[in-house]
C-alpha cells in the first residue's frame, strides 16, 4: 500500500474514519493499477471513482460544517475545491492523451491525503465530537 491506514488519521468519528479509509484504498489500487501498467481505460475509471468518492467525501464533512457552524469551514472548503480542481485538470489531461499517470500523481494523492487528515481534518475533530458525532 501506499499509505497504510494510522490510527493517528482517525477523527474519532466513525462515518468520516470509514470514508477516509476508502479514499486510501482508492488510492492503492490506483498505484497498484499504474505499477502493473494497467490499461488506460482500467486507469481511467479509478480516477473517476476516486474524484466522485472525494466528492462524496467533501459533502459529508461540510454537512457536518455547517450543521455544527464550524468555525473553521471557509478554510477547509477552500482545501477541498483545490483539489477538486486539481484532480478534475488530471483527469482532463488524462482523457486528452496529455499526460501519462505516473508516480507524480500518487505522490501527490498521497501527499494531499496525509497533510489532509493529519492537520486540516484534525482541526475539526473538537467542534464534530463535541456535537456528539462518535
Amino acid at each position: 500500500m501506499v499509505i497504510d491506514w494510522s490510527p493517528g488519521y482517525s477523527v474519532g468519528v466513525k462515518e468520516i474514519d470509514n470514508q477516509h479509509k476508502k479514499l486510501v484504498k482508492i488510492i492503492d489500487k490506483l498505484f497498484k493499477s499504474i505499477n502493473k501498467m494497467s490499461a488506460k481505460k482500467s486507469l481511467k475509471k479509478i480516477l473517476d471513482d476516486l474524484a466522485k468518492f472525494a466528492v462524496y467525501h467533501f459533502e459529508t464533512e461540510e454537512k457536518y460544517f455547517k450543521k455544527f457552524k464550524y468555525a473553521g469551514s471557509k478554510s477547509h472548503i477552500k482545501e477541498h475545491e483545490r483539489f477538486k480542481k486539481k484532480v478534475s485538470g488530471l483527469i482532463k489531461r488524462f482523457d486528452e492523451d496529455k499526460m501519462e499517470l505516473s508516480f507524480e500523481l500518487i505522490d501527490y494523492l498521497e501527499d494531499w491525503l496525509l497533510h489532509h487528515l493529519q492537520h486540516e481534518d484534525q482541526k475539526y475533530v473538537e467542534c464534530f465530537v463535541k456535537h456528539g458525532l462518535k
